[in-house]
């Protein structure tokens, strides 16, 4: 990773925040603190954490002193919460702009519980945005219920409205979307671990978020690896899956198995070079963007995903546990 690449996943953050934020403002003061079980009481809650970690991290990560975890009830409404999160933004674009290149390889620690805990700062800045996603996934499952839907907040609807068509020459590393993606498929398998211990009934229950049930959420995730990796590799567009076409968890573990090693085949065959390369694909216009940018929205849109999957799964008694891609480094480095 480079600084640049890290200034576009924190652009990324900031404009997806913002969205979330705008569409919360919509909602009624009592549907604010209208407790929930997705995690963090209510909307409110899940608002102040995402800002929270954002906070915490950056003044560990760049020697900004201790200060206490921000509280729900310290934010009366939405724009209390909006005129903090415009304090964190230019502190976050401060610390960023104080960063070179080398920086990003240089190692954190901190003891907790008796452990010690280590975090290279390219790693633990991406996990901070990646934990943003999850948490507005959340967020945004609960406006849309509310009849206030933020909109699609994919990193690549971003990279539309910002104008962002291709990345400086060599800036993005071939280990660094290696790594990105174990994670990525890390988090996959304890979704769908989890999924195959909830009911043929909650499986397709319906629900109004997502992709219909739990069935149409996982196939969404499994369609977007295929059909991202169809697109960029031989720039053709697929037929979506339909969940109708996988009965059970089963059969998507099936399928996923097949695409993973496709992927994987995919990914092993680019260099470094072919990452920063600027591509060109077909949409409602002519998409023109570093090829690494849109693998980085494979990664991104399956964490969004996965929260609606994670959210279903924990109502149903099942809860996959903390998918942060700083526990997978935990376990897997």
């Amino acid at each position: 990773m480079k600084v640049e690449d890290i200034k576009l996943y924190y652009g990324y953050n900031a404009w997806a925040n913002y969205r979330i934020i705008d569409a919360a403002a919509k909602v009624s003061p009592e549907q604010l603190i209208a407790p929930n079980t997705l995690g963090w009481g209510d909307l409110r809650g899940m608002l102040t954490h995402t800002l929270d970690a954002e906070f915490g991290w950056f003044n560990f990560l760049f020697e900004r002193g201790g200060g206490d975890w921000l509280k729900a009830e310290d934010f009366a409404d939405v724009e209390a919460l909006r005129a903090r999160w415009q304090e964190q933004n230019t502190i976050t674009r401060q610390c960023l702009e104080s960063l070179e290149d080398a920086d990003l390889t240089r190692v954190h620690a901190r003891e907790r519980g008796g452990e010690r805990y280590e975090w290279v700062l390219w790693q633990a800045l991406v996990h901070v945005v990646n934990h943003g996603t999850q948490h507005r996934s959340e967020c945004a499952a609960l406006l849309t219920g509310l009849g206030s839907s933020p909109g699609d907040m994919d990193l690549t609807l971003y990279l539309n409205d910002a104008g962002i068509n291709s990345g400086p020459a060599d800036s993005a590393r071939r280990a660094d979307i290696d790594l990105l993606f174990r994670y990525n498929d890390w988090a996959n398998e304890r979704i769908l671990a989890t999924a195959e211990l909830v009911s043929a009934e909650e499986f397709a229950q319906p629900n109004d978020y997502g992709w219909g049930s739990l069935n149409g959420a996982l196939v969404h995730l499994m369609d977007a690896e295929y059909a991202w990796r169809v697109l960029l590799k031989d720039g053709e567009h697929i037929e979506w899956l339909q969940p109708e076409d996988f009965p059970d968890v089963a059969a998507i573990r099936a399928r996923w198995a097949q695409e993973r090693a496709a992927f994987w085949q995919y990914l092993e065959g680019l260099s470094s070079d072919d990452l920063s390369a600027t591509i060109s694909y077909e949409g409602d216009t002519t998409r023109y963007r570093a090829l690494w940018h849109c693998l980085a929205h494979v990664v991104n849109h399956g964490t969004q995903h996965r929260a609606e999957c994670a959210a279903l799964l924990t109502g149903f008694g099942h809860s996959p546990g903390n998918l942060d891609f700083t526990v997978f480094l935990s376990e897997a480095m």
